[in-house]
């Protein structure tokens, strides 16, 4: 989209303000408002702002280990520069418009740690081995009233009935994800009391991902305006079912006209090979915060070790392949708190090595995969960034100055949680002992 074409829509539509935004490390959507006059003057050479967003944790706060940003440096300025192609109306509010960013330093180098140019960096290299990933998202969420607790109890996976108690904010919902550029193929019901799962529309990677950014925070918006929460926390409750980010994929030929997967049964195989090699040691990318693990358990949809089968939803990897062009792998171990440029730069870059080195996967799991012989996943955060740290190819396909910026964060997150009494250990320890 040229910036003629966007000026003429911001005077058809009234536009008055536009929102620049992009996504920090943990996926939250960040950046400022500006007056659409603004926007349309300074579009090309982009906004200057802090590089704070890259440098502190979920809740803003600050720790001095980061190179990007830290009290030393003083915390410089990076450029906000609009990607044009993603100008949107907000379909939701009235004189609105959205653009995403991307980020670069003050001289114009594109910021490496910026998670949007992590999955660039991967896309590009399946580019040149002659290869268009395709990518969909499922991501499940639960929708709460003003007291943040769910709408409804018990269990309606699926239930048209029930749903229908919750159109009235799910529709807004849906309506308003189309209306702004982001195709949905469903919402429903999920196994959570009041827990709802959004599929979005297949796709190319980056797109993919820009969507799901925009999505998750959509729908947190829409949900507050009807005085409700929707949270995407991984595990809410203990009782209940954790919120997964599923990851369907598959390799495309440049001009789209053949599924890879369909086509070459080889490369289908090894691409899931790599999948599974470095399951264990990306899983932190998909799976980043403390409560993250805490969804993992047997017989609960979600995986507990390293395994793959055909139409399988107990295994790590669910292989729908032999499907024509809907072909695909689809990766479980992800979390619904996972930033989505970073959950799908893992999947690629895991499919993408097993493909240059030729692996080949292991035995399929012909039953329930969670009693399978298989290499186990991480058991909490710390052990997860442990298993990232060591790993070489995340370095290689990522960029190194990006997985010491996670890993910095990581554990930072870690040692907060390490150092916080909870509720659970006062109600058990503080009388009795």
């Amino acid at each position: 989209m040229e910036l003629a074409e966007i000026k003429a829509i911001i005077e058809r539509q009234g536009i008055h303000t536009v929102e620049l935004g992009f996504a920090d490390i943990n996926g939250v959507l960040r950046g400022k408002r500006v007056s659409a006059r603004h926007f349309l003057k300074t579009a090309y050479q982009g906004t200057a702002l802090a590089r704070g967003p890259l440098a502190w944790d979920i809740q803003c706060g600050v720790y001095p280990d980061t190179e990007i940003a830290n009290f030393e440096n003083g915390y410089p300025d990076m450029l906000a520069r609009p990607v044009l192609s993603t100008f949107r109306i907000v379909a939701w509010r009235d004189g609105c418009a959205f653009v995403l960013c991307d980020l670069y330093d003050v001289h114009g180098q594109a910021l490496e740690e910026s998670p949007r140019e992590v999955l660039k960096k991967v896309v590009v290299r399946a580019q040149a081995l002659g290869y268009r990933p395709l990518v969909g998202s499922e991501l499940e969420f639960y929708l709460l009233d003003g007291n943040k607790q769910p709408l409804f109890q018990g269990v309606q996976c699926y239930s048209l009935y029930k749903g229908a108690q919750l159109e009235y904010v799910i529709e807004e919902m849906r309506n308003g994800l189309e209306n702004f550029g982001i195709e949905v193929e469903a919402f429903h019901l999920e196994y959570g009391p009041a827990q709802i799962e959004v599929i979005l529309e297949y796709g190319d990677a980056l797109t993919l991902a820009d969507h799901t950014v925009l999505a998750k925070n959509a729908i947190k918006e829409i949900a507050r305006k009807h005085g409700l929460y929707a949270t995407f926390m991984a595990k809410p409750w203990a009782e209940e079912s954790g919120c997964g980010y599923h990851i369907h994929q598959s390799l495309w030929d440049p001009d789209l006209t053949g599924n890879l997967f369909h086509i070459n049964e080889e490369l289908a195989r090894h691409y899931l090979a790599g999948l599974l090699y470095h399951t264990r040691d990306f899983m932190v990318l998909g799976s980043p915060s403390v409560n993250s693990f805490k969804r993992f358990q047997g017989n609960s949809f979600a995986p507990v070790n390293v395994t793959w089968a055909t139409d399988n939803r107990t295994a790590a990897v669910r292989s729908l392949l032999g499907q024509g062009n809907g072909s695909r792998l689809e990766h479980r171990t992800g979390s619904a708190d996972a930033n989505p440029y970073l959950i799908v730069a893992a999947n690629l870059a895991a499919g993408l090595y097993g493909i240059e080195h030729k692996l080949v996967p292991p035995p399929i799991t012909a039953t329930n995969a969670c009693l399978a012989d298989a290499q186990v996943l991480p058991a909490d955060l710390q052990q997860a960034l442990h298993y990232l740290a060591k790993n070489q190819v995340a370095k290689d396909y990522l960029g190194e100055k990006f997985i010491q910026l996670f890993l910095t964060l990581g554990r930072h997150e870690a040692a907060l949680y390490a150092a916080a009494v909870t509720d659970w250990e006062r109600e058990r320890y503080l009388e009795m002992i």
